[in-house]
């Protein structure tokens, strides 16, 4: 049975949700007309520990060791800790041999989250860090990232995240994608919004944060994204993620499309929990203590959904209108019309980003291209884990692909 009113809501979802996605243009607009913020260069070195959380990585785990020990950063001012979470592997032998402490994990772990909460816990129980900062396994670090981070965490800021980069870019166009993505993370949310005072968010790896900034219970995550996680918890406790471009790194990105889609849904589930937890807890903060920045981490999480059901209503009312004779031509140009806008603006942000970033470590042309397509399965991992979300967190398996020191 035909229901206009029906198709008629679904319309004006697809224009609502449009909103969303036209808040965080507007944010990017407005973020690249605003010179960045420069820290200047700190007399005091703080000491850091630096956690590297590790699960069966014997192939990369020197990476991140050595190239922090290579570092211009003071010795006895930082210590590399790798966390190795129930490691079957030699990943504790070789981490140790390259120069880390390292701390083995026996017990039951339910993701990153769990191992990072275990290191902080021991690292707040040890004394004589002022800061942490996290890394992956496969993390190469530039020689000045402790450093430039140090300065920002000395000039008024408490958590900052780097620069990320896929040093795997041109290995396949799915690399590529990735390293696509991360350059609109740096570029065109990071970046601009730090521009504006507004809050940055961590990426799962390659950021720090002083010991002060924790609260009374320390790192406590329960999501599958403890990343986007922890970073609402700062702005909900009055405090923002900073992004410091100087601060490169580099890691290696899925290459198969069974992990990139692991990867995917992983995220989205974590979106949808924090989504969920968080509501509440930020709409009182917000009711609490107006402020632009606390209006917009939510909406900057919000973003990536509001595209899937952008997509989502506009397949569905396309869907009644042709079962019920109704596919027009204002419809069909309706229909099309936004498949288009989504695929445009994926192009546009696409090579926007790449244009604002370094020009090493670019991707295939193919690979921004195909882009779209990253962002089409991006949004069906966020439609079908509202449904099936992942009740498991899976590690994406690193084979030392990377290359090359972070310039």
């Amino acid at each position: 049975m035909n229901n206009p009113a029906l198709v008629l809501a679904l319309d004006l979802a697809c224009c609502l949700l449009s909103c969303v996605f036209l808040w965080s243009t507007l944010i990017v607009l407005l973020g690249l007309l605003k010179r960045p913020r420069r820290h200047p260069a700190a007399k005091r070195k703080l000491r850091f520990a630096v956690l590297v959380c590790a699960r069966n990585e014997e192939a990369v785990i020197r990476m991140p060791v050595k190239s922090i020990a290579l570092g211009r950063y003071p010795a006895d001012r930082r210590e590399v800790i790798v966390l190795a979470d129930n490691c079957t592997d030699r990943t504790a032998e070789r981490a140790w041999a390259a120069g880390a402490t390292v701390w083995e994990k026996k017990t039951p772990s339910g993701g990153k989250g769990d191992v990072l909460a275990w290191g902080v816990e021991r690292v707040a129980a040890h004394g004589g860090f002022d800061a942490i900062a996290v890394f992956d396994s496969d993390n190469i670090v530039a020689d000045n990232w402790l450093d430039v981070v140090n300065d920002a965490l000395q000039d008024g800021e408490s958590v900052v995240t780097g620069r990320r980069h896929a040093s795997n870019a041109k290995e396949n166009r799915i690399a590529g994608w990735y390293a696509i993505y991360w350059d609109i993370m740096n570029e065109l949310s990071n970046r601009v919004r730090t521009n504006l005072g507004l809050s940055a968010k961590l990426t799962g790896t390659g950021f720090a944060f002083l010991l002060s900034a924790l609260g009374p219970g320390g790192w406590k995550t329960r999501t599958m994204v403890e990343d986007v996680e922890f970073t609402v918890q700062c702005n909900i406790a009055g405090r923002r993620v900073a992004y410091v471009p100087e601060a490169d790194y580099a890691d290696e990105q899925p290459v198969e499309a069974r992990y990139m889609w692991r990867q995917l849904r992983r995220w989205a589930t974590g979106g949808w929990q924090v989504a969920r937890l968080y509501f509440a807890p930020w709409l009182g903060a917000l009711l609490r203590r107006p402020s632009l920045r606390l209006f917009d981490i939510y909406f900057a999480i919000l973003t990536g959904m509001s595209v899937a059901f952008v997509l989502l209503f506009d397949i569905v009312a396309f869907a009644m209108k042709l079962c019920h004779g109704g596919a027009g031509p204002r419809a069909s140009m309706f229909f099309f019309g936004v498949l288009a806008f989504v695929c445009v603006m994926g192009w546009f942000t696409a090579l926007a980003s790449i244009g604002l970033s370094q020009k090493k470590r670019r991707p295939r042309w193919t690979a921004v291209l195909t882009f779209p397509v990253f962002s089409l399965v991006l949004s069906a991992a966020v439609l079908y884990t509202l449904v099936l979300p992942t009740r498991r967190w899976k590690p994406i398996p690193h084979i030392g692909t990377n290359g090359g020191k972070v310039v």
